[in-house]
C-alpha cells in the first residue's frame, strides 16, 4: 500500500486522472452489472409468481371438478344394469384431463419440486376415473370406496396446495440467501387395485 502511495506522489499529474478514471469505469461496470442481475432476479421472481398463481388456479378448478364429478357418479352406487344413468360431457371433461395437462405443463416447466407432491394428485385423479369407468361398464359403485378415494384425491390436492403456500418464495426464487423445501404430508390412501 505504501508503494502505491509514493508511486502516486511521484507520479505525473496525468496518472492520477488515468486511474482515477480506471476507477470510475470500474464502478460503472460493477454497478451496471450489478443492476442488471438484480433485474433479472425480479423478472424472474414475476414471471415465476404468476406461474405459480396460474398452478395455484388451475388447483381450485381441480377441487371443483372433483365435487362436480362425485355429484355426478353418484347416481352410479344405486344403479341396476337396465337403470344406468349416463354421465354427461367427454371423457377430457369428465376425467378433467385438460386441468391435469394444464398442471402437468406447469409442474415440469416451472415447479420441479412439486412433482411429488402432483404425482399424488394424478394417482389419486386416475383412481376416481377408473372407479367410474369400472361402475359404468360393470358393477354398480361402491359409495364407500368411491367417496374415501374422492377424499384422498381431495386431500392431496389441499395437501399440494399447503406446499405451495409454505414454499411460495423458494418456488419463485424470491430469496438472497438459500432457503430450505419443506414437502407436505399427504394422507396415504391408496387407490383400488383391480
Amino acid at each position: 500500500m505504501n508503494e502505491l502511495l509514493s508511486w502516486l506522489a511521484e507520479a505525473p499529474h496525468g496518472a492520477i486522472a488515468i486511474v482515477t478514471a480506471v476507477l470510475a469505469a470500474l464502478v460503472a461496470l460493477l454497478v451496471a452489472l450489478l443492476t442488471q442481475w438484480i433485474l433479472g432476479r425480479r423478472a424472474r421472481t414475476e414471471l415465476l409468481t404468476k406461474k405459480l398463481e396460474e398452478l395455484y388456479l388451475a388447483l381450485n378448478e381441480v377441487s371443483a371438478h372433483n365435487v362436480k364429478r362425485v355429484e355426478e357418479a353418484l347416481p352410479l352406487t344405486s344403479a341396476t344394469p337396465f337403470s344406468r344413468p349416463t354421465i354427461i360431457g367427454g371423457s377430457v371433461e369428465r376425467q378433467g384431463l385438460d386441468l391435469h395437462k394444464k398442471i402437468v405443463m406447469l409442474v415440469r416447466l416451472y415447479f420441479p419440486q412439486l412433482s411429488k407432491a402432483h404425482q399424488e394428485v394424478f394417482r389419486f385423479n386416475s383412481g376416481v376415473n377408473m372407479l367410474i369407468y369400472e361402475a359404468e361398464t360393470g358393477p354398480p359403485l361402491s359409495e364407500t370406496q368411491f367417496m374415501t378415494l374422492c377424499g384422498a384425491y381431495r386431500d392431496a390436492v389441499v395437501a399440494m396446495e399447503d406446499e405451495i403456500i409454505k414454499n411460495r418464495r423458494v418456488l419463485v426464487k424470491d430469496f438472497i440467501l438459500p432457503r430450505r423445501y419443506r414437502r407436505e404430508a399427504i394422507k396415504q390412501t391408496q387407490p383400488p387395485s383391480k
